[in-house]
């Protein structure tokens, strides 16, 4: 029953995020969004609940996608790969080169290590990026300016990931741990 009660916190909390960057400039798929808040919400919440998060993160990157991007901008199965698949395992990807290298100990003697934390941030950023621009490459339509893309890419991921852990820590964690949800 945890395990649904987690998934469906993560999905809740991607979401929001995703639905908050609706509001913040134009985004597209050759320069992204400059404060791209959902890489936030997926390191938030696979630090705070674990990889089984998986799908309630998969299933609301799919429904913003499909229903408020208009299928990923019209890139369809594309879209999908390259927002979805690449999106919701970078961070992932990133927390386990961090274990692998011995730099995942985010809560020390119950403080939190904000530069693993945002060692993480800019490491998945580095890897969505580039897992996104090698697949988008010879996919998207639309010519892609390689500078442009990663460094708007790069920056968006970066700047997203850290207001959003700061809120998450500041606000959300506090009130996750009154509810005893975590």
């Amino acid at each position: 029953m945890r395990i649904i009660q987690n998934n469906f916190l993560a999905f809740v909390i991607v979401l929001t995020s995703l639905i908050m960057i609706e509001g913040i400039g134009y985004m597209n798929f050759t320069y992204g969004n400059l404060l791209f808040l959902p890489v936030g919400a997926e390191i938030f919440v696979y630090l705070l609940f674990g990889f089984r998060v998986l799908p309630g993160v998969m299933i609301a990157n799919t429904i913003v996608g499909y229903f408020l991007w208009n299928s990923w901008f019209g890139n369809d199965l594309n879209g999908f790969i390259g927002h979805v698949i690449i999106g919701s395992l970078s961070p992932l990807l990133a927390l386990y080169i961090m274990k692998i290298f011995n730099l995942s100990n985010f809560i020390d003697s119950k403080l939190i290590e904000y530069k693993h934390i945002l060692f993480s941030i800019i490491l998945t950023a580095l890897i969505s990026t580039l897992g996104k621009f090698m697949f988008f490459w010879g996919i998207i339509k639309e010519p892609i300016e390689p500078l442009s893309f990663i460094s708007s890419y790069m920056v968006g991921d970066i700047l997203g990931g850290a207001v959003f852990i700061y809120f998450a820590i500041k606000i959300l964690h506090p009130l996750l741990l009154r509810f005893k949800l975590t």
